[in-house]
């Protein structure tokens, strides 16, 4: 597959990497994801550097880039518990304002160091885990 073609078909979750919360999220996320939909990258990795648009590059939540597009906070999570078999009833959620899913959002962000701590790496490697 070349670069061109990964761009346009890859769904990858960028994710904060020395976040506990962050990591342990991922390795729940793979080990649910049976379809290999997912691909993985820290947002300080190199496939973030090239391709994060500016405004992105210093976000500190989840980002998921599907289809070209890039989600942040609760629509990146609901779209990612979308495509996990047997987690589209999660959709529900869509029904809360982004406002109020983003608040909630926020508050985990800002006490998740203090809470999970860092330095948990998760057990996601090779071609799952982008560079």
């Amino acid at each position: 597959m070349t670069d061109t073609e990964f761009q346009r078909n890859a769904t990858v979750v960028l994710f904060d990497g020395p976040c506990t919360l962050c990591n342990k999220s991922v390795d729940w996320i793979h080990s649910r994801d049976f379809y290999d939909t997912f691909t993985f990258a820290s947002l300080t990795s190199e496939w973030a550097k090239a391709h994060l648009p500016e405004h992105l590059k210093h976000e500190d939540s989840v980002v998921l880039y599907v289809n070209g597009q890039f989600y942040i906070r609760s629509k990146a999570a609901l779209l990612i518990l979308e495509r996990l078999p047997g987690y589209r009833w999660t959709r529900i959620f869509n029904l809360v304002p982004t406002f109020l899913r983003d608040f909630i959002y926020r508050i985990i962000a800002k006490t998740r160091y203090r809470l999970f701590g860092q330095g948990y790496c998760t057990f996601v490697s090779g071609e799952r885990m982008l560079k």
